[in-house]
This record gives structure tokens, sequence and C-alpha cells, in this order.
């Protein structure tokens, strides 16, 4: 991962949405939020506002709608991950890390 990139893993459920953010510091930071209209608006805008590449990985029973609630935001890249492969919010940033 280069500095400029921000890798995002979330883990969507119907009710709530886990969420961990790696950037260039190296340690994910993970944090929740709601999967409402307004929880999903909120991930669009912030991923909008970047300036940066992004990595996005989903995963979950809501993740398909998680990543059309997403997206598309430019330079964005989503990732659909099934729950066998990674079914926590840091494993999914760290997929995110990997994938390309």
């Amino acid at each position: 991962m280069s500095p400029v990139e921000l890798c995002v893993g979330i883990l969507a459920r119907e009710n709530s949405c886990e969420v961990a953010i790696l950037d260039a510091s190296g340690v994910p930071e993970p944090f929740g939020f709601p999967a409402s209209p307004l929880g999903r608006e909120a991930l669009r805008v912030c991923l909008a506002g970047q300036h940066r590449p992004v990595r996005l990985a989903v995963s979950g029973n809501a993740a398909m709608g998680m990543a059309f609630a997403v997206g598309p935001v430019e330079n964005c890249n989503i990732y659909i991950v099934a729950r066998g492969v990674a079914d926590h919010p840091v494993a999914l940033v760290r997929y995110a890390l990997r994938a390309l």
C-alpha cells in the first residue's frame, strides 16, 4: 500500500456495520455505525471526499447493498468478499490491502 491509499473493511449486517480503516499509519482503526440510510450516506460522503485511492472490502449479509449504497466513488475499488474468506472488519482491511 502506498502512503496515499486508504483501505476500508466493512462487515455489513442488516442493522449494523462494523468498519475498520487502515491508512499509512499501518494500524487498523475499528468503529461501527448503524446500517441505516443515514449511516450508508455518511460513509459514502466520507469516501467520496477522499483525495486518494480507496480500497473497500465488504462482507456479510448486507454486503451487496452496502457496496451499491457506497459506490460508485471515484478512485475506489470495491471488493465483495465471501464470509468464509474474511468475516471481521480488520481481516477485510487486510484483504483490501492485498487486493490488486
